[in-house]
């Protein structure tokens, strides 16, 4: 596999990349495998016996994937010291939510939750050690578009031994403390609330990745006021306002990235958030991850990366003066 790592090297955060084409670095395979008893027969089945169970669940020792499940994991940590440097994992719930047992039931209750929380946390104290002899600063990302399904698995009585509560406070503790935690929602974001509960921006200070194209922040005062206090406690946006597909594209990249950037800004000050908190708080991003980009449109994003945070300054400047 051709891996171009100066092309990522001189980002100004370099990434460990799926390249979701290859059979191995499918995001739940590539972390599943880990465990005896995963199968991949087109549906993904894991049935756990107590053997496995406490095999994950009773040890703390870290887990480093194999090469053939992240190559660029290891390709990318050459010798290169990184001052920054971002990885992802996916989050359990998702693990879950995409696992069958033989029996064709999804793997999502409390016991099983607990063993996808022990994998993963295992799993992300196994990229810090292997990231840490190269990088300064590690950003951990949890990849978790599972989320919503188990959302309304709990809000419709289908999960009974398990809150959303629970599930978002073990999610967070999976980050290993001394890295940057960070958090990718694929679904609206916006409706992210239970009982009056925002888990995106009431529980641990993080880099929130939100899609603000296909769910613009077009929000309430409740709302609003919980991303303010997020954000005057440390906690940053990534924003998704470029596409991720190339038909999505009208215009050119850069001016693409205006007028999104413009619109987006323009529904958060209408909305009541404090634009100098965006300001001083966030980095731009596409919607969700490239896998459906052409080549040249993912080299092209990239390349031009270098010029967003001048177009983010004079776009959000428009309406802080």
């Amino acid at each position: 596999m051709h891996i171009p790592p100066q092309y990522i090297k001189n980002l100004k955060i370099p990434y460990s990349f799926q390249v979701t084409a290859l059979h191995d670095e499918d995001m739940i395979r590539q972390f599943a495998v880990l465990a005896d008893g995963f199968e991949d027969t087109g549906d993904f089945i894991l049935d756990v016996d107590i053997h496995t169970y406490r095999e994950i669940t009773s040890d703390d020792e870290p887990l480093l994937l194999e090469e053939k499940n992240l190559h660029s994991l290891f390709s990318l940590m050459d010798g290169t010291r990184y001052p920054y440097f971002k990885t992802q994992q996916t989050a359990p719930a998702t693990m879950g939510f995409s696992i069958r047992g033989s029996d064709g039931k999804q793997l999502i209750n409390r016991h099983m939750f607990h063993f996808f929380e022990s994998l993963m946390r295992r799993i992300a104290m196994g990229q810090y050690e292997h990231l840490s002899k190269f990088c300064d600063s590690i950003i951990i990302c949890q990849d978790d578009p599972g989320l919503g399904f188990v959302k309304q698995m709990v809000e419709s009585g289908h999960l009974t031994d398990l809150s959303l509560e629970q599930i978002v406070k073990m999610t967070d503790g999976i980050y290993p403390n001394q890295v940057i935690p960070a958090y990718h929602f694929c679904d609206d974001w916006r409706n992210l609330v239970h009982d009056g509960w925002y888990p995106l921006w009431e529980s641990r200070i993080k880099i929130i990745h939100m899609d603000v194209i296909r769910y613009p922040p077009t929000i309430d005062s409740e709302q609003t006021e919980k991303i303010n206090e997020f954000l005057k406690k440390g906690g940053g946006l990534a924003l998704g306002v470029l596409p991720n597909v190339d038909d999505a594209f009208e215009k050119p990249v850069l001016d693409t990235l205006r007028d999104n950037l413009i619109r987006i800004f323009t529904d958060f000050h209408k909305s009541g958030v404090d634009l100098e908190l965006v300001k001083n708080n966030t980095m731009i991003s596409t919607q969700c991850g490239l896998s459906g980009a052409s080549p040249k449109l993912t080299r092209e994003i990239h390349d031009l990366s270098w010029e967003f945070r001048t177009i983010y300054m004079e776009q959000i400047e428009q309406l802080v003066r």
